[in-house]
């Protein structure tokens, strides 16, 4: 089975325009899955992957279109065999966001086996996005600048899990509208999470570069003993103040530091670390909701429902209907 994806040319002149093709096996996808076009270069994906199945895809990318993808349930874990994350595997679950951009790209895509995978994507071309962005370039980032252009390098960008981006998807998958009418609607709907997406992205690249300090080789490894020292006790964690005194380092630059290394500032990390050990934990059907609250620390269950909520968009009791299997 394969997904392939490329930006092609139109011999008239006209805009160019995203190819996207996927080859499955009958009833690896279940009747959610389409594709629909919204304008010239700008259409939207959804794929949705059946449980039980762990399908896996090989993926091959050309002229890459922009890619803003979002997990709505289950899970993918991807592969790549080329570029910037060659040879790295990245599990992308429920709540996990972001734009990508991976120009002569190949690699492996497989679905969750149990849950199946619910997976939303809107592809545009550079030159889209660029008729946007053509007298505002002073509000890209050097690397989103190099992606408008076409520059050849590859860009990652990973979003924030939030309700709001949840409900603005349930919106473009359970709409009523058909027609016409749809396709305004999933065009003002999907150009809405593409402006999120892509405020977001900007404004944490601008904070990322005054924020950003140079880092020693030593610094990175007592970064990550901070990490795991973070990481040992979720009912009396440390402090910032201690985990630097317990490492050696200086405390503001763990606290900088910490977000270059791993792209979260230190209790937002032990937050979501934590919170996805309770959703594996749920994910088995081992453990009630408040037993899942109180192995990773929480002694309030509303407090820890409100995380997990913040988190992947559904309450714990919540979580698991919504699979994508219709």
């Amino acid at each position: 089975m394969k997904y392939q994806m490329d930006v092609v040319g139109d011999k008239k002149g006209r805009a160019p325009r995203v190819d996207y093709r996927i080859e499955a096996g009958h009833g690896v996808m279940t009747t959610a899955s389409r594709v629909v076009p919204l304008r010239p270069g700008f259409l939207l994906n959804i794929s949705a992957v059946r449980p039980g199945i762990g399908a896996r895809f090989r993926f091959e990318i050309g002229k890459a279109p922009v890619q803003f993808g979002f997990i709505v349930s289950g899970s993918n874990r991807c592969t790549y065999h080329d570029g910037r994350l060659k040879n790295e595997t990245h599990l992308l679950q429920q709540g996990s966001n972001g734009i990508y951009y991976f120009p002569q790209t190949s690699g492996i895509i497989e679905s969750d086996n149990d849950a199946g995978v619910f997976v939303v994507s809107i592809l545009t071309t550079a030159n889209f996005l660029d008729k946007y962005f053509q007298n505002d370039t002073r509000a890209l980032s050097h690397a989103f600048k190099n992606v408008i252009c076409e520059k050849g390098a590859q860009f990652f960008w990973r979003g924030k899990a939030s309700p709001a981006k949840m409900a603005l998807l349930s919106q473009i998958i359970q709409n009523n509208y058909s027609g016409a009418v749809q396709k305004l609607f999933l065009e003002s709907r999907v150009l809405e999470l593409m402006a999120w997406q892509l405020h977001e992205c900007l404004d944490t690249a601008s904070a990322d570069s005054q924020d950003r300090c140079s880092l020693k080789k030593t610094d990175v490894e007592r970064i990550r003993a901070a990490r795991e020292l973070l990481l040992r006790d979720f009912d009396h964690p440390p402090s910032v103040a201690m985990l630097a005194r317990m490492v050696g380092i200086n405390e503001k630059k763990l606290k900088a530091g910490f977000k270059q290394v791993f792209g979260q500032p230190v209790f937002e990390s032990f937050r979501d670390y934590r919170l996805e050990r309770a959703r594996e934990m749920l994910v088995s059907g081992a453990v009630t909701v408040s037993e899942a609250a109180y192995q990773i620390g929480y002694q309030s269950l509303s407090h820890f429902s409100r995380a997990f909520r913040e988190r992947y968009g559904l309450n714990p009791k919540e979580y698991g209907r919504l699979r994508g299997t219709a």
